[in-house]
């Protein structure tokens, strides 16, 4: 996995990655929904480095919001229904 490990519990995770495009950590935790059971919960930031770091996000945005976001997301909405 190319984040390294910030810090892990038994509950949550925080993880980087750092290169000369973008500063990104991203978090996960369990969280007690409103029904009472627990749901995983992420929380991805993302810093653009310099000039190009903002041309870069800038020019992925449509692929990440078309391709990359609906994918992932069906993907975790069959591994949820599967268990």
């Amino acid at each position: 996995m190319p984040l390294k490990a910030v810090y892990e519990t038994h509950t949550e995770a925080a993880r980087e990655l750092a290169n000369k495009t973008v500063h990104t950590v991203m978090h996960l935790g369990w969280a007690r929904g409103a029904d009472g059971d627990h749901e995983l919960r992420m929380a991805v930031l993302v810093k653009p480095n310099g000039w190009f770091g903002r041309l870069y996000m800038a020019l992925i945005a449509p692929f990440r919001y078309l391709v990359v976001y609906p994918a992932l997301t069906r993907q975790w909405e069959r591994a949820w229904l599967a268990r």
